[in-house]
């Protein structure tokens, strides 16, 4: 079910402007084959996608944007963007027009005059783009499109994989389990509708609301949204204890049972029949009523995890790392197991885990040495108590921005601009899924970029696209791969005086104000890839580890 669906909002409900609008006077609203009169506050959104597609839809909004609202806010528009991923708007267009703005926050506070008055930037296809990938998203789902992976490389002597890979365990069969839904539409048929869209969208949501949009969206305080939903949470502890729920929960000690600590989504929703039907009480799928109640999981884009997601890939990545050589496919399967990921799973795995590497023992990542050394004993024998892994978290001048992608810093050269080759950390390059000896093109909002690795990796030339983004020597720009292959790139002027902790934030691409020494600790320590709370020692040591010299000068 599509979000459209899930949320049984109309047009009116999403497009504030239109609530305080004369909307019946916007002719463009009229006389819309298939749609009754009134359609955009009186339809819910899923039954106008049906006739209108989301590009039609975003298409519309956009005119009213630009011809109605030119002074608002894109974000005050469609405020449902403020919780879009910025990948799922990956056009070329908007690319550009969020190097100009900066940030995606940034971008979304610009009106439509605003963005019109921006080099370089057409304020018409960015915003048919960032309404249309909203409405996406509301849209009856399609097939998923396979995101890439990174494919584990071992020695190249490895010994093939066996054939005869364990088949999925199922799950064993129960008592009936038809009457789960029952119980489950018993249990909470009764709920309020206020409630009820809290169940909807934040409960049991596959991906939650946003609980001040739906405040909004809702006329109420946001505080009403969290007491609504801890109400509910605590109505459904109370259930769960009751005798009434033994075959549910019975249920659930069998899935946990079967499933380790990791299991791909999809077969967590085929584990039971009844997973994929939706209860009636709630219209939501039942797999996300189980996913609600599954102790310990959650819910990682693909994967159901017991615990955090990138602490279990971080320990994938560290045991392989372990090893004294690197290990063979069939040996690296064996290893996993260790952390409780069944031998059904395992291959799916460690192709999901990127970052994961593991090369030859004398190919060396300079970026990786201590101190920023290059080559010489002591990188080979890095190289050997590493088993060769290229982790991007401990690559110099890599930095994960709150998107969640990894960047790399490049600090523009006078070189740069006249069309060199920018040389790539091959922790980086490793990242995007680039392999020694290959060559590929990767699309750019200026164009086709290429990609290679021989005696190292490098990217292409980029003077077009620092030409347009009026980037000077000393400047800095910042890049990755979004999941669809394309090259972002985001631009971040020389810094014009500042403090040392200002100016540090600005390396690892903070521009927000900075705040205490403790509090930019905090932030510099979150993009090197350190999850948990850590003090300024163990900071630096990760910074001496990825060779952040200029970093370390600055903090040091």
């Amino acid at each position: 079910m599509s979000d459209g669906e899930r949320m049984n909002f109309c047009l009116s409900d999403l497009v504030p402007p239109l609530r305080w609008s004369d909307a019946a006077r916007i002719t463009a609203l009229a006389d819309r084959p298939g749609l009754p009169d009134a359609w955009w506050r009186t339809l819910p959104l899923h039954r106008v996608l049906a006739v209108l597609d989301a590009e039609a839809l975003g298409d519309l909004l956009t005119g009213l944007a630009l011809d109605h609202w030119p002074a608002a806010a894109v974000g005050d528009v469609l405020p449902a963007l403020h919780v879009l991923d910025p990948d799922e708007a990956d056009d070329p267009q908007v690319a550009i027009a969020l190097d100009r703005a900066g940030s995606w926050h940034g971008l979304l506070a610009l009106s439509g005059r605003e963005l019109a008055d921006q080099p370089f930037v057409k304020a018409r296809p960015v915003l048919t783009a960032l309404f249309t990938a909203v409405f996406l998203r509301m849209s009856p789902e399609e097939a998923p499109v396979p995101e890439p992976v990174f494919e584990p490389v071992f020695e190249p002597a490895a010994a093939p994989v066996p054939e005869s890979v364990p088949e999925l365990v199922e799950v064993p069969p129960e008592e009936p389990v038809s009457e789960i839904p029952e119980l489950i539409d018993a249990a909470f048929g009764d709920l309020d509708d206020q409630t009820w869209m809290v169940a909807q969208n934040r409960v049991f949501a596959d991906e939650p609301s946003d609980p001040d949009q739906l405040a909004r969206l809702l006329a109420v305080h946001p505080t009403v949204i969290h007491d609504l939903e801890a109400a509910l949470r605590d109505r459904l502890s109370r259930w769960l204890a009751l005798p009434e729920a033994k075959p549910y929960n019975e249920h659930l000690t069998r899935l946990t049972e079967t499933f380790g600590t990791a299991v791909p989504k999809d077969r967590f929703v085929a584990a039971a029949e009844w997973h994929e039907r939706e209860l009636r009480s709630l219209e939501v799928p039942a797999w996300r009523f189980v996913l609600a109640t599954l102790p310990g999981y959650r819910l990682s884009g693909d994967w159901l995890v017991d615990g955090d997601i990138e602490d279990l890939r971080e320990r994938t990545r560290s045991l392989i790392a372990s090893a004294e050589r690197p290990p063979t496919v069939p040996r690296a399967l064996e290893m996993i197991g260790s952390l409780g990921i069944r031998p059904d799973v395992a291959r799916q795995w460690l192709e999901s885990v990127p970052q994961l590497r593991a090369q030859k023992a004398s190919q060396i990542d300079p970026d990786r040495q201590p101190g920023g050394q290059h080559g010489g004993q002591q990188g080979g024998q890095q190289g050997g108590q590493q088993g060769g892994l290229k982790d991007v978290a401990l690559t110099r001048r890599c930095f994960r921005q709150p998107d969640g992608r990894w960047w790399l810093r490049v600090d523009v050269t006078a070189d740069h601009l006249q069309g060199a080759e920018v040389p790539l950390p091959s922790g980086f390059a490793a990242y995007v899924g680039l392999a020694p000896g290959e060559d590929r093109m990767v699309r750019s909002a200026a164009g086709e970029v290429g990609l290679s690795w021989h005696a190292r990796p490098v990217l292409g030339s980029l003077r077009r696209i620092l030409g347009e983004v009026a980037a000077e020597e000393g400047s800095h720009i910042f890049l990755t791969l979004s999941e669809e292959g394309m090259l972002r790139v985001r631009h971040l002027p020389a810094a014009e005086g500042g403090d040392e902790t200002s100016r540090a934030l600005r390396l690892v691409g903070y521009t927000a104000p900075s705040g205490t020494p403790d509090q930019a600790a905090r932030v510099i320590a979150t993009r090197v890839g350190l999850s948990a709370p850590v003090g300024r020692p163990e900071l630096l040591a990760r910074l001496r580890e990825r060779g952040d010299r200029d970093l370390l000068s600055l903090l040091g």
